[in-house]
């Protein structure tokens, strides 16, 4: 421990040279003499660490010191008090003066024991001087009375008790490290316990907050749009059931949704609205912002001035607008949570109004379809549609693939095998033509190249399990690139090609 002192105190770098560079003696700095004073404090430290072995303090050793004699010298004088002929307990059955010795020697180590030892021996010549007037005669009468056995025997159970004491208090020190170590380890676990505790109830709060994801958000979108119009092509489809959505994935606390007239302007009325809401304000500057820019705007939207924005009631507002740009709708969001306000759920926002608006003017050409063909799932019909004007729009690619399975047990279990290759951005439509199974899948922005290369994952599926038969045994291929026609007529040839 004293060495560590000494590593603490030693100088950080060499003396200093002579201001003036002549490297004479006399003119060197003082920083010797600093250097003698560590020198004498590194060796009284290492001195007194035999007297303070849990740290090394000289001040705290010195004291230490103190106390043992003032100790030992009070029981000395309690004994001549007690029994002023026989004070060191020689004819007594039991020695108790050695027991203050043993204590210190067990509390504080074997050196301090010694120098107990050593007071008590200056104790008994003290003692054994006031009984002879002659100085001289006291010394040679000490020393011939001395009773060597009696203190060698102290000395050795001082000895025993501290070197016992030397080694426990050394266990004590190795363990209270370990301890302390511990303890700091321990420390560290406990606050990571409750930063993954805490990570852990924001997980939780977000999935119960935010339980859909946007593939599922997606869906039920694609659902609710086209059977809301269905019903009632006149009215907008089902806006509560899309706010509900909003407030779900979103964590929309309060928001409108307030139609259009035939000329694209905002009607005062909401026709659907969460949470507490107010009428509203057709001069807010963030509604004007985003009825002029047609676009999506909130309080942070940069290009709209600051002063406008702190004047705005709103925290989002967006038009509702189709792929042709035809306005028929406004949102507006009164309260978001604070921590809701960020790029991601602004973007999630944006995907879900966009896809909401386009699902209700896709409404008529589904719904044609589905007049014409009565078990075509409503979501390939609205996909179908969606997908015919991105690719005239933007030469984006799709295709449909018909695979038409005998009624065989080989080509059934096949066709079971094909059910469950399918990818989940397809859309599968399932029927029976003519006691035959059909399987129509709609591959979203794929061209012949992924077309071939669903047939092949379907052949190589096919290889595997029916020992290296073709896909032809058991199935005839249809193919249709979407754009060629219209989707109606296009998925209605499709359809008499399979069941020809």
């Amino acid at each position: 421990m004293g060495e560590n002192v000494n590593e603490r105190q030693r100088p950080a770098s060499p003396p200093a040279s002579p201001p003036n560079g002549s490297g004479r003696p006399w003119a060197a700095s003082p920083r010797p003499a600093a250097t003698a004073a560590q020198k004498r404090q590194k060796f009284w430290s290492r001195f007194f660490t035999r007297f303070d072995t849990d740290s090394g303090s000289p001040r705290k050793a010195a004291l230490r010191i103190v106390e043992t004699i003032a100790l030992v010298a009070a029981a000395l004088a309690v004994a001549w008090w007690l029994a002023p002929e026989d004070p060191f307990g020689l004819q007594a059955q039991f020695p108790w003066l050695w027991l203050m010795p043993a204590i210190l020697a067990m509390r504080y180590g074997s050196t301090l024991g010694v120098v107990a030892v050593a007071t008590m021996l200056g104790g008994w010549y003290l003692l054994m001087h006031g009984h002879q007037e002659d100085e001289a005669q006291a010394v040679v009468s000490a020393a011939q009375a001395f009773p060597q056995a009696y203190f060698l025997g102290g000395l050795v159970l001082t000895l025993l008790c501290g070197q016992f004491a030397e080694v426990w208090n050394a266990r004590s020190r190795r363990l209270r490290g370990v301890n302390a170590y511990l303890e700091e380890r321990l420390t560290m676990l406990t606050k990571n316990h409750f930063l993954l505790r805490l990570s852990h109830e924001r997980l939780e709060q977000d999935l119960l907050s935010k339980p859909l994801t946007l593939r599922e958000s997606l869906d039920r979108m694609r659902a609710l749009t086209l059977t809301q119009y269905l019903l009632d092509p006149a009215r907008m489809p089902a806006p509560d059931a899309f706010l509900q959505i909003l407030v779900q994935s979103c964590q929309v606390e309060s928001a409108s949704v307030f139609a259009c007239d035939v000329h694209g302007h905002v009607l005062p009325e909401a026709v659907a609205s969460v949470g507490k809401v107010t009428p509203l304000v057709a001069d807010d500057p963030l509604v004007r912002y985003c009825l002029t820019q047609q676009k999506l705007g909130h309080i942070q939207t940069e290009s709209l001035n600051q002063t406008l924005r702190n004047q705005s009631r709103y925290l989002v507002c967006a038009p509702l607008r189709n792929y042709e740009g035809r306005q028929f709708g406004l949102l507006v969001v009164e309260h978001l949570p604070f921590l809701a306000l960020n790029e991601d759920t602004l973007q999630l926002m944006s995907v879900l109004i966009d896809y909401y608006a386009d699902g209700i003017e896709m409404g008529d050409s589904a719904r044609a379809i589905l007049q014409q063909l009565p078990t075509c799932p409503p979501e390939l019909a609205v996909d179908l549609v969606r997908l015919h004007r991105l690719k005239r729009s933007t030469d984006i690619d799709s295709s449909l693939v018909a695979l038409v399975f005998g009624d065989d047990e080989l080509s059934r279990d096949m066709y079971d095998q094909v059910r469950r290759l399918k990818r989940a951005a397809d859309v599968v439509w399932t029927y029976k033509a003519g006691g035959r199974n059909v399987l129509m899948t709609l591959l979203p922005l794929a061209g012949p190249a992924a077309v071939d290369g669903y047939l092949m994952r379907i052949e190589t599926a096919s290889h595997a399990q029916f020992d290296n038969k073709s896909l032809a045994n058991f199935a005839a291929a249809h193919t249709a690139a979407l754009g060629s026609d219209e989707p109606m007529r296009l998925l209605i040839n499709l359809v008499e090609r399979c069941a020809a």
